[in-house]
Order: C-alpha cells, then structure tokens, then sequence
C-alpha cells in the first residue's frame, strides 16, 4: 500500500512539474553564445560587464530601427516583436547585476556614469519605431524598462558616490561577482 502511495505521489509531482519545465524551456535567452561566452569571460570585471550588456542594448536597439525602416512583408512586425522582448529581457539582466553589484559594493562608478547617459537614449531610440498591435505590448514593456535602467542608474550613481566617499579605502573594487 505505501509503494502504491509512494508511486501515486511520484506521478502528481512530476505532472505538477512538467507545465513549469515547459515553461522555462520556451523562454528564449536574449544572448547569443557568443555574447554569453563573453558576459561570462567577464564575471569578475563588473565595468566589463555593464558594459557589454550596454552594447548589446545597444546593438537591438540598432536591430530595430533597421528592422522599422524596412517595407513591412517577410514577419517583420514578428521579428520586431521579438527584438523588443531580447531588449527587455537584456535591461532586465543589467539591473539584476547592478543589484548584485550594488550590494556587493562594487566600484562601478566609470560604467555607471556611461550608462545614465546610454540609457537616457533609449527611449528615444524606441519611439523612433512605429506602433503597431503587433508589438503594442512589448514596445510598451521596453520604455518601462528603459525608464526603470535609467532611473536605476542615476540612483545608483548618486548612492556610489556617497557610499566611496565615506568608504575611501574600498574605492575602485570589483566587490562579489554576479553568477
């Protein structure tokens, strides 16, 4: 009896757990291989790293308003949908490793200062698109997380300051290291 129990619960938990494996197998990764090859060559250099996740923005951002000015035809109204949500997901891992550098108390202050001014573009940068239903939804996602990258960065730029000046001997340390 307890074997048919044991068995019985066996099965409920792996049904229960398949939706939700499912799930994480349809989230696609932002990043190219190479792009990860590099995020991770770059673990312990949190200017680095800012950095790169800075380009790579940068770089969909550049996919989309090529991708904006070409004739519709072909998914293009797809693949800007797609560009939008890479975009989201990548502001979404830079604020994830300005959290973990923030609390770390990495010196991040250089790559803080290029990103209060990069990310004050982006929005502008995600106007340029038209709207379009297809994408409605995911443009509207990227200008708040545009705003949220910007207004995290200033914030954090000011806490930085304050936080090295009264902490002089830890200033330009990398801290701990997302993973």
């Amino acid at each position: 009896m307890c074997r048919r129990i044991a068995c019985f619960l066996a099965v409920v938990l792996a049904l229960g757990l398949v939706p939700r494996l499912y799930a994480q197998a349809d989230q696609k990764d932002p990043l190219t291989p190479d792009e990860v090859d590099q995020v991770r060559e770059n673990a312990i250099h949190p200017e680095q790293r800012i950095k790169l996740y800075m380009k790579f923005i940068d770089q969909r951002l550049d996919q989309l308003k090529q991708l904006a000015s070409q004739p519709a035809g072909r998914d293009r109204n797809g693949q800007i949908h797609d560009k939008l949500d890479e975009f989201v997901h990548l502001c979404d891992e830079i604020q994830d490793n300005l959290d973990t550098y923030d609390s770390a108390h990495a010196d991040i202050r250089k790559s803080l200062k290029d990103l209060v001014q990069d990310s004050g573009k982006w929005s502008d940068a995600l106007h340029a698109i038209p709207p379009n239903q297809a994408y409605e939804f995911s443009q509207k996602m990227g200008f708040e997380a545009a705003q949220s990258v910007a207004d995290q960065a200033k914030h954090l730029s000011a806490e930085q300051d304050v936080y090295f000046d009264i902490h002089k001997k830890q200033r330009h340390t990398n801290g701990n290291a997302p993973s």
